[in-house]
């Protein structure tokens, strides 16, 4: 089959990912960078390039990102007469839909045969998407690497800060509040270390390594921590099967992982054999302090999870519902 692709050429982006697990699949993929193009080149140029490279590929199947750089004329023409998806992994923003980028994304998502979306799907169906259920996912390239003392902490999270906007609406402030309450209860003697922009105002209550990690670096602070942390925003609340792809990205990347229970994920890892879950701030501080005290089997777990996620939550095993249309189906949990 001949794919097309529009989205982000960076190596650790979603399309990217799905991208080389369709490459690996025998497919024949074009991925066209529809946002660097409109930066470079103008909306208007970044339109006829578009559809003239679709011209020349012939594809047989459009996968759709938000589509920033495409207008909706133009993804209406890509969509056309061929089988299309648009595969969305942000939490609830169907609440947003007053912001532009959040508008426009759901304008496309109208336009192809399947919204794909990894959680809240029935709300998202009642805005007239053919939303349907697929979780995240990670690339299956990611990989532990040896310990390095630069990256190394008790406790590590790895995520966006407060300091960073998203289609206008500021990033999820609770989730800093929650890790610097972890800080400061953990106390002196646990490390716990933040990666990722927009944490200034934080570096007060929290060491902040400074920059967003990618790549090889993310696996240096997930093969270097103890513990890697999930926090999820307030306005996952409610969620089921919701993660961000970095739950997938940092067990894979080495982590032991620590995150928020919620029924859905909770059966996609096992608490106690994959992973562990939290339910609340103390309940999260007392399991942190219990992995930290027992580390074989903390070694234990993240291997066992590690497995799992490699065999069940990468992109190769996402392909076959994305080109088909179908909604996820639930594997059960790995022992």
């Amino acid at each position: 089959m001949r794919v097309l692709l529009i989205g982000s050429h960076r190596t650790e982006r979603i399309e990217r990912g799905v991208e080389r697990a369709m490459r690996r699949a025998g497919h024949k993929t074009l991925l066209i960078d529809d946002r660097r193009l409109r930066r470079n080149i103008g909306i208007g140029f970044t339109q006829r390039w578009v559809l003239a490279a679709a011209r020349r590929f012939r594809p047989d199947y459009v996968f759709f990102s938000k589509s920033l750089g495409l207008t909706l004329d133009t993804a209406a023409e890509l969509a056309r007469d061929r089988p299309s998806s648009l595969w969305y992994q942000d939490p609830q923003w169907y609440g947003d839909a007053h912001l532009p980028d959040i508008a426009h994304t759901i304008a496309v998502g109208r336009l192809v045969d399947t919204f794909f979306v990894t959680g809240f799907e029935g709300e998202w169906r009642a805005m007239g998407l053919n939303a349907k259920l697929l979780p995240s996912a990670a690339d299956r390239d990611i990989r532990p690497v040896p310990i390095d003392p630069a990256y190394a902490a008790d406790v590590a999270f790895i995520g966006t800060g407060p300091g960073v906007s998203h289609g206008g609406a500021g990033f999820a402030p609770e989730r800093a509040e929650f890790l610097a309450s972890v800080a400061a209860v953990l106390g002196a003697g646990v490390r716990v270390r933040v990666w990722g922009g927009g944490w200034d105002a934080w570096r007060d209550r929290i060491e902040w390594g400074g920059r967003p990690v990618f790549g090889r670096d993310l696996s240096r602070v997930c093969s270097s921590s103890a513990i890697v942390l999930g926090i999820n925003p307030s306005r996952a609340a409610g969620a089921t099967f919701y993660t961000s792809d970095r739950l997938w990205m940092m067990v894979l990347g080495g982590g032991f992982y620590l995150g928020r229970r919620t029924p859905g994920l909770d059966r996609l890892l096992v608490d106690g054999e994959q992973c562990a879950w939290y339910d609340d701030l103390s309940d999260c501080v007392a399991r942190a302090r219990y992995y930290l005290d027992h580390p074989i089997e903390r070694a234990r777990i993240r291997a066992a999870g590690e497995r799992v996620v490699r065999e069940r939550h990468t992109f190769d095993e996402r392909v076959g519902f994305l080109l088909s249309g179908r909604a996820w189906e639930e594997g059960g949990p790995v022992s």
